[in-house]
């Protein structure tokens, strides 16, 4: 690929994103809009909790583009309601006539330790973040699904945003670990559900400095290391995102990729990691009591006794040679 057919990797294309207006969704934005897409930005301005705010991040990121020569229009609305997420697809289709590209970002934090979560707490972290993806993603799929029934085909990119805290653990965070898994499994069933209609559904992982992620100190970490480039800049996360919303990218579906800096991890889920099985009889809970700890290599060796036969052998009593 030439350059100059790099910096057309999405000429004409349409994009949605939610929690566009700040962070890693603006990265998206700004970077989908250098490559050529017109973006539909999404934010509802709120603080990183959630709660409201003056704030218009939407409308300056939309400034950005168009300061950069680029198309982009703004939408304030909430994403975890169904309506402003057909409202979005709508805003799309009566702007530029299609749809290729949805990057569902937004999100919430309510970090707390279990037994410190109240109700609200839970619920409006798995709204936005499950839900909200579900609410954009249903019309959007709705309606590539109809373009390929009409022309035999469509082009359609569905990007979901999961946590890497799934593989490193989410204590203090439970409501947003359980939020993201779902939209793991979200993800892989979703991109099954839409192979037959030519659209690809993928997940990122991404990891960088924004103010969800700095409710943690787990991105201190990345930023300890002298490094010629700063790996918590959202543009990684979005230069990756973009590649995925690409003609390149058509071949990946279901899959889930975390991002740091430089370092692209493949992330690989819900598959068997080993097998503990006998053929003769079922388990009761007093064999596993014994058995299951030497399947996680604790315990010690099982037992080999031989074959009645052979015990009978090892029992019987020789003559004695005088």
């Amino acid at each position: 690929m030439t350059p100059a057919m790099a910096e057309r990797l999405l000429d004409g294309r349409v994009a949605i994103v939610t929690g566009g207006g700040r962070g890693i969704g603006r990265a998206h934005v700004l970077r989908l809009a250098a490559y050529g897409a017109r973006v539909v930005v999404n934010d509802t301005g709120g603080a990183a909790d959630g709660s409201a705010t003056a704030e218009t991040p939407a409308a300056e990121a939309v400034a950005a583009v168009r300061m950069a020569g680029g198309e982009a229009v703004a939408h304030t609305g909430d994403i975890s309601s169904m309506a402003v997420g057909q409202a979005l697809v709508d805003l799309a289709l009566d702007t530029w006539g299609r749809l290729d590209i949805v990057i569902n970002n937004a999100g919430i934090g309510r970090p707390k330790m279990v037994f410190n979560l109240e109700e609200d707490e839970w619920d409006d972290v798995i709204r936005v973040h499950l839900k909200g993806t579900f609410a954009v993603s249903r019309p959007a799929c709705r309606w590539w699904r109809a373009q390929a029934k009409q022309h035999g085909g469509t082009y359609g990119r569905l990007i979901n945003t999961s946590t890497g805290l799934l593989v490193y653990s989410g204590a203090g965070q439970s409501n947003y670990v359980a939020a993201k898994g779902g939209v793991s499994a979200f993800t892989d069933a979703v991109a099954t559900e839409m192979a037959p209609y030519g659209v690809t559904v993928n997940a990122l992982m991404p990891s960088a400095m924004t103010r969800l992620a700095a409710v943690g100190w787990r991105i201190d970490r990345q930023r300890a290391a002298v490094q010629s480039f700063d790996p918590t800049d959202p543009a990684h996360v979005a230069e990756f995102a973009c590649y995925l919303a690409s003609p390149a990218a058509g071949w990946i579906s279901g899959q889930t990729f975390q991002i740091r800096g430089a370092t692209i991890e493949h992330v690989a889920g819900w598959r068997v990691a080993g097998t503990f099985e006998r053929p003769e009889r079922p388990f009761t809970a007093t064999d596993l009591a014994a058995e299951l700890p030497r399947f996680f290599g604790a315990g010690s060796k099982a037992a080999d006794p031989p074959p009645r036969e052979w015990r009978e052998r090892y029992h019987e009593r020789k003559p004695r040679r005088d």
